[in-house]
């Protein structure tokens, strides 16, 4: 059984004065990230079946106007509350328990979380995933196997 994994990572965030980090909302520059990089996605040969994201505002957000982009609709979007702040092993543990059913998912989430994930998953070092980057991770093997360097990068895409 093939599995692919597209991790996310959310799009610009504004930092305004006495927003908490969790409510901390989309730049214009972050908007327009997210818009270029889910038309890359909708163009990507492999499409998610399901998109889990952090629901910290930045994050769904993200998620959102990717849905929109590959014609998901928003409701779809599933808010994970693990995947704010996440350690690996919180990700992992994501991952391990998605249903089988699904087959390609994405996952919306915050560095510096999402790029060592990515580094745990595929042994391969990767420096950061900027705004709104994508990796496309495969695995052959069920969702309940995923572990560490179990995976293999298929794509990148940055703005």
């Amino acid at each position: 059984m093939i599995k692919d994994l597209f991790l996310i990572r959310h799009a610009e965030s504004s930092h305004p004065s006495g927003v908490k980090d969790f409510d901390r909302p989309l730049n214009e520059k972050g908007y327009m990230e997210a818009e270029k990089m889910s038309g890359k996605l909708a163009h990507y040969s492999l499409q998610p079946e399901l998109l889990i994201s952090s629901p910290a505002k930045r994050a769904l957000s993200t998620a959102t106007i990717f849905a929109d982009g590959l014609q998901i609709p928003a409701h779809q979007i599933q808010p994970e509350n693990m995947i704010y702040e996440a350690s690996i092993p919180m990700l992992l543990s994501i991952i391990n328990y998605l249903p089988e059913q699904y087959n390609q998912v994405a996952l919306f989430g915050h560095n510096p979380g999402i790029t060592e994930f990515a580094i745990y998953l595929s042994d391969t070092y990767i420096a950061n995933i900027p705004t709104a980057g994508i990796i496309h991770i495969r695995f052959a093997t069920e969702w309940n196997m995923i572990s560490a360097g179990s995976g293999e990068i298929k794509w990148e895409a940055s703005t």
